[in-house]
């Protein structure tokens, strides 16, 4: 994210929306990229002076933000080894100074007291004045990645104020799911359109809107946006109006951010890749991993595949290595659920399972006993 000062928005009629950079604003990247290669080696107040120098009163923001992304990814370095608040102790104690030779006296006794060169008092004085720091490398990006990752800021910013965020994803629901956990995010399903809305709600009112909240669904944005289809719709606060807006985006916009789409399909262990494969090859039907969200209830649930063979489908839920208090819970969500599920569960978390929801398979010794498995999959699929 990006400090909001550095928030450039446009506005008009109820709705908010980034003023992305784009292939226009390459030349400008390229100029800050380099004010921080030419000054490697040199002072961060170097950097600041000269970045000042192709800064205008239109394309500001841009530079500050394209400088906040590089300068979060560079190294720096102190000038100096001592302990600057020592050396300025050791300085202030000798009183105040009234002549250029009385201040090179003083000096001199702080190079001997410290055992350096006057030089080094000289550049100890303020070393720990965050722009006397030494620029000692820079991150290997080029124009392009720094404008999507820009772009990318610019929307987790535009989003901080949000009071509600609604989205739609085509693929990495696992992911999505454990980060809003893990951010603590509390959400609500509902279907329009044939798809399964999540809407993340915020603070019960503008009064009591908080910045962790907030900071917390800027967070999740870049995962959302790693999925093949997405979505969102969030309403934003704007602190100064007391107005709400609208910000309505979706992948549409897919190339301006620097997280591209890649088919790629991720197993959890080797035994749910086995499965896939198998399965594939012995029903010669489509098996799709993470399908998507099915609504349990108040919960979203996500079964970890679709076996599907033309018109007719069942999902299948792997649970070989999890907690007998997991295999429960997940259980009851099925149940709720009210889908066709073949349950493959180790011999030791057989569970009794709702009547007419699912089917178990037990796994014994580690492996799937497919001859069960093929069995009760040709029941749903014929």
């Amino acid at each position: 994210m990006l400090p909001k000062e550095l928030l450039e928005v446009k506005r008009s009629g109820g709705m908010i929306f980034p003023k992305f950079a784009s292939l226009s604003d390459v030349r400008l990247a390229e100029k800050v990229i380099e004010v921080y290669r030419l000054c490697l080696g040199k002072k961060l107040k170097v950097v600041q002076t000269n970045l000042r120098k192709i800064e205008d009163a239109k394309n500001y923001r841009k530079v500050r933000g394209f400088s906040k992304l590089i300068e979060r990814e560079c190294k720096f370095e102190r000038a100096t080894k001592l302990d600057p608040l020592s050396v300025r102790m050791f300085l202030f104690e000798r009183g105040f100074v009234t002549s250029l030779s009385e201040r090179r006296r003083i000096i001199k006794e702080a190079s001997e007291h410290f055992g350096v060169s006057d030089e080094e008092i000289e550049r100890a004085m303020f070393a720990d004045v965050e722009e006397e720091n030494i620029l000692k490398e820079i991150p290997n990006i080029t124009p392009e990645e720094l404008i999507k990752r820009y772009n990318l800021s610019l929307l987790q910013t535009t989003v901080f104020n949000s009071l509600r965020l609604t989205f739609w994803i085509s693929s990495n629901h696992k992911n999505v799911f454990r980060k809003m956990k893990w951010l603590g995010l509390m959400y609500e399903l509902h279907e329009n359109d044939g798809k399964l809305l999540v809407s993340l709600t915020g603070a019960a009112s503008i009064l009591k809107m908080t910045r962790k909240y907030g900071t917390s669904m800027a967070k999740l944005i870049p995962e959302i946006i790693k999925a093949k289809e997405w979505w969102i719709r969030a309403e934003v606060l704007d602190e100064y109006e007391r107005r709400i807006y609208f910000l309505e985006i979706s992948d549409r916009f897919r190339s301006l951010f620097p997280l591209e789409y890649e088919e790629r399909v991720d197993y959890d262990s080797s035994l749910e890749e086995e499965f896939a494969r198998r399965i594939k090859f012995l029903l010669n039907c489509e098996v799709v991993r993470e399908p998507g969200v099915i609504k349990s209830g108040r919960y979203a649930y996500i079964p970890d595949f679709l076996v599907r063979k033309g018109e007719k489908e069942v999902y299948v839920e792997i649970a070989g290595f999890w907690t007998e208090e997991y295999v429960r819970r997940k259980l009851e969500k099925i149940a709720e659920a009210n889908i066709p599920l073949i349950l493959i569960v180790r011999d030791d978390l057989a569970l009794n399972k709702p009547k007419g929801v699912l089917d178990v398979v037990v796994i014994r010794k580690g492996k799937i006993p497919y001859k069960d498995v093929l069995r009760k999959l040709k029941q749903y699929l014929g």
